[in-house]
């Protein structure tokens, strides 16, 4: 369930920046592309350090996200954030591991999908 969710005022990011994203996701996590969600707002309006310059804010949630990874996948992301002219100085991110048990998936949640077959049956 990773998920990438960007907030920017970048006007019209390129068509391939969502796969660009994905991708990226995929690869720090370590977990399949097909498990990942993310998310671009564009064009909004916003302000950061004063000024309407180009900014975003990323928000970065996956289950088992370690802190001592974080500045890793900082750098990347700062990385992929400059493709699309948002400088290291004009972006925040936020990590976020939440448990199983907190994110909901197929009517239940992941904590439940995870259980093994025998246990679901007592459900």
């Amino acid at each position: 369930m990773p998920m990438f969710l960007l907030y920017t005022n970048i006007v019209d990011t390129p068509p391939d920046f969502l796969g660009k994203a994905s991708k990226l996701v995929s690869t720090l996590t370590g977990k399949d592309e097909a498990k990942v969600c993310a998310i671009v707002n564009d064009g909004l309006k916003m302000t950061f350090a004063g000024t309407t310059d180009a900014c975003a804010i990323v928000q970065f949630h996956s289950i088992g996200l370690q802190t001592s990874e974080h500045a890793r996948y900082s750098a990347a992301i700062a990385q992929l954030l400059g493709e699309i002219g948002v400088p290291n100085d004009r972006h925040y991110i936020q990590f976020y591991a939440p448990v199983p048990s907190q994110i909901g998936k197929m009517g239940t949640t992941v904590e439940e999908l995870s259980r093994p077959k025998e246990d679901m049956l007592h459900l």
